[in-house]
């Protein structure tokens, strides 16, 4: 899987599963609400139950998978199961007079976490076919002028406005990484991205050591994308710290491997015009006991790195506890 691909699965992951977290707590707010003595249109409860259960299973489900799951079609499926599912909701508690049709502006909202104009097209298209299929009955039933057509038009305008409202922040998030990119430049990520991929692997690679790398190439890398895409092709999936051009990726192994990566980081850089190149790693579970350990380690080998009178330094992270906790890689 490619960088790219693996940053657009990662960010669909993120944003289905912080909807299937609300649609859970709104599955049981939903149930109260038809229960209450306030509440006016009749409700077939027994098919109302049913469908809940299934939100629950899809919304549990999805918080489950992991984020490789989540590419932009499998997201669009998941968006359009849960439109079908809340469109059945509103249709089991009362149709057109159902409050329950609230409960799609939510999923019209959570396009814009995807940052995919495609998911948020066939969610929006979703939401008004299944929610049209919701009304249907009543409209056929009382005609276009009946006391229902002007607030079934209503929610029809209201569903319209909030997805185009989506997808216009999505086509503008679009827009600004696109003019990143043509900047020269890879989008900036948080450390935290950094962590959670340690973290991933020490679950997923138990026994086995995870090691964070972290790079300052130095100021005279001739192309910092290239360097990027190189390392990105050929060890691991980088990820820029927002501090200068320093860099950091993850390698499953032990110091051999580590050190091969790290060299083949420095070879990459020199290639580029790098003169002054250094690396610091620490690895798990020697050098640290979680990811955010781990990386905070790899940025004191690096620090200790720039204290080798050398033009390019290598350092790991050492597990002893004296004075000097820092050896230079050999």
């Amino acid at each position: 899987m490619n960088g790219a691909a693996a940053t657009t699965r990662e960010t669909n992951s993120r944003g289905m599963k912080i909807a299937a977290f609300f649609y859970l707590i709104l599955s049981a707010i939903s149930l109260l609400l038809v229960h209450s003595p306030s509440y006016g249109p009749a409700v077939s409860y027994v098919l109302m139950y049913m469908v809940v259960a299934v939100l629950i299973t899809v919304s549990v489900a999805t918080i489950m998978l992991p984020p490789e799951q989540f590419g932009d079609a499998f997201t669009a499926a998941v968006c359009l199961v849960y439109a079908a599912m809340l469109s059945l909701a509103a249709f089991f508690s009362g149709g057109s007079s159902s409050e329950l049709f609230l409960l799609l502006l939510p999923l019209l909202l959570c396009s814009t976490l995807h940052r995919s104009r495609s998911v948020g097209v066939i969610t929006l298209v979703g939401v008004l076919f299944f929610y049209a299929l919701c009304v249907l009955p009543d409209l056929l039933g009382s005609g276009l002028y009946s006391e229902a057509a002007p607030v079934i038009l209503y929610r029809f305008g209201l569903l319209l406005t909030v997805g185009l409202f989506g997808l216009f922040a999505t086509t503008r998030g679009v827009a600004g990484s696109s003019s990143e990119a043509d900047a020269g430049r890879a989008p900036v990520e948080d450390a935290s991205t950094l962590v959670r991929r340690a973290e991933r692997e020490i679950q997923a690679k138990r026994g086995i050591p995870v090691a964070i790398v972290v790079v300052d190439p130095g100021r005279e890398v001739e192309d910092m994308d290239s360097l990027l895409k190189r390392v990105d092709a050929r060890i691991s999936r980088p990820v820029l710290l927002g501090e200068a051009d320093i860099f950091g990726f993850v390698v499953v192994g032990g110091e051999r491997e580590i050190e091969s990566a790290a060299r083949r980081t420095m070879a990459a850089a020199g290639s580029l015009g790098a003169t002054e190149t250094r690396v610091g790693a620490a690895i798990y579970p020697r050098d640290a006991r979680s990811g955010k350990e781990l990386l905070s380690a790899a940025g004191q080998a690096l620090e200790a790195a720039f204290e080798i009178d050398s033009p390019t330094a290598m350092v790991l992270s050492g597990s002893s506890r004296d004075e000097r906790p820092y050896r230079a890689a050999r």
